[in-house]
Formats: C-alpha cells, sequence, structure tokens
C-alpha cells in the first residue's frame, strides 16, 4: 500500500498576543510563526480500520508517548469525524524537535496527518 512521507517544521514565534477569550476558557491568539529548518518526519499510509502510530527518535529524550493522546492520532480521528472515512491510518512519526521546547512540534505533526489524511482518502476535509 501507498505510503507518504511529510516533514513537519519546528517554529518560533516571533509575535504572540492573546486577544479575547473564548465561552469554552481557550484564548484568541494573534501570532506570527518562522518555520525552521529542524523539524519532525511523518509517514502515514492508508489501512482497513483503526489507527496506529509508531515513534522513532535519533535521541531518546525527543521520544513521546504513542498513546490515544498524541496530537497526530488525534488530528486523524477528527478527520474520521469529520469527512466519514471509511479506513483507518497507520503512521509512523521520527522525533528531532524536542518534546516540550515550545517550538510547536506537536502542532506541526498534528498538521501534517491532516494533510496527508486528506491526500491519502481523497475525502477533503
Amino acid at each position: 500500500m501507498t505510503a507518504l512521507r511529510l516533514f513537519c517544521p519546528a517554529k518560533l514565534n516571533l509575535q504572540l498576543r492573546i486577544v479575547g477569550k473564548r465561552a469554552d476558557g481557550y484564548h484568541l491568539l494573534e501570532t506570527l510563526f518562522h518555520a525552521i529548518d529542524l523539524g519532525d518526519e511523518l509517514v502515514a499510509r492508508r489501512t482497513a480500520a483503526g489507527m496506529c502510530l509508531s515513534i522513532g527518535a535519533d535521541d531518546a529524550r525527543d521520544l513521546v508517548p504513542a498513546d490515544d493522546d498524541n496530537l497526530v492520532l488525534r488530528a486523524a480521528r477528527a478527520f474520521v469525524a469529520a469527512t466519514s472515512h471509511g479506513g483507518g491510518f497507520a503512521f509512523h512519526l521520527h522525533k528531532r524537535v524536542p518534546n516540550g521546547a515550545g517550538l510547536g512540534g506537536g502542532s506541526s505533526d498534528a498538521a501534517a496527518a491532516l494533510r496527508l489524511c486528506n491526500a491519502l482518502s481523497g475525502s477533503r476535509l
């Protein structure tokens, strides 16, 4: 089965302003980001059903849990719910962005998961 790969760039937050608060308690933000050369790599392929994620890293300190709270799986599940995609996805994430470094690694990984789900399924979000 076809697998697709995306680079998930880390980002530097050059400007951040809180401009309000939503009813659910989250803040409304105005921000300016700059992508940098450091990034993770996400590979995905379609499966008949279900979601799975494996994670590797050059440095064991960069590993994150491959559990249901991982942003890659959360994004893929949201994609399936929004599109009624009739299948699943298998992902492999290679981490290079340090966890908790404020470089947006998890957010970039989630965005890449959505792009890969779109490309693999033909069900556009």
